[in-house]
C-alpha cells in the first residue's frame, strides 16, 4: 500500500512537471528536425535586458555546419512583460547585450577580449498586427569559427496592449534575405495568435 501511494505521488509530480514544461515550451511550430531550447527571462547571460518571461529557440538542423546554407540559421521568440513599442535602438542595444553575453559565456579562451557586437536595425512599415524591423549584426562566434561573422535579422513585435506584454519574434541567418534558406526559416512560426490565450 505504501509503495502504491509513493508510485502515485511520483507519477502525479512527473505529470505536473511535464505539463508545466510543455506550457512554457509551446510558443513556436517547426519541423521536427529543428533543435529546441527554452531560456527563462531575464536571461542569465544578458541581465541588462530587463524583461520577465521566456525565450523559446529553434535551430536549423545545419546550425553548426559551417559549410551549410543553414549555418547559424535560427529563430527565437520572447514572450515577455514588454508594455511598449520597441524602437530600432532598443533592438540594437538588447541584441548587443544578448550576443556579447552569450559569446563571452561560451568563450573557452578566458584571457581573450572578444570584439563587441555591432547591431543596426531599421523599422519597416508598421501594420495593425505587428511592428517590423530588419537589421544586420556583426558578432563574434565563440561556438564555431572563433572569428567575427555577419548575421541578417528580421524582427516582429506583437504588442498585446490588453495583456500589457509582447511577443517578439526574431529570425537570423548569415545568408542574405533573398536566399532560399529564409523560406525554411520563415516556416518556423508562432503557434496560434500572439495576443490570444
Amino acid at each position: 500500500m505504501k509503495n502504491n501511494l509513493l508510485l502515485i505521488v511520483l507519477c502525479l509530480q512527473a505529470f505536473l512537471a511535464f505539463g508545466q514544461e510543455k506550457k512554457e515550451a509551446d510558443l513556436l511550430i517547426s519541423d521536427a528536425s529543428w533543435g529546441k531550447e527554452i531560456i527563462p527571462m531575464p536571461i542569465h547571460f544578458a541581465p541588462q535586458i530587463p524583461y520577465k518571461g521566456i525565450e523559446e529557440i529553434r535551430f536549423s538542423p545545419d546550425w553548426s555546419k559551417k559549410e551549410s546554407d543553414g549555418f547559424w540559421t535560427y529563430a527565437f521568440v520572447w514572450d515577455i512583460d514588454l508594455n511598449k513599442e520597441l524602437s530600432a535602438t532598443d533592438l540594437e542595444n538588447y541584441l548587443q547585450y544578448y550576443f556579447d553575453g552569450l559569446m563571452d559565456g561560451v568563450n573557452k579562451d578566458k584571457g581573450k577580449i572578444l570584439p563587441k557586437t555591432i547591431a543596426l536595425f531599421l523599422k519597416k512599415e508598421t501594420t495593425n498586427k505587428a511592428f517590423e524591423f530588419v537589421g544586420k549584426l556583426q558578432i563574434y562566434n565563440s561556438f564555431h569559427t572563433k572569428d567575427v561573422m555577419m548575421l541578417n535579422c528580421t524582427v516582429k513585435q506583437y504588442y498585446c496592449k490588453e495583456k500589457k506584454k509582447s511577443m517578439v519574434l526574431f529570425y537570423f541567418s548569415q545568408k542574405e534575405l533573398d536566399h532560399a534558406i529564409w523560406d525554411k526559416l520563415y516556416s518556423v512560426k508562432l503557434k496560434g495568435k500572439p495576443c490570444k490565450d
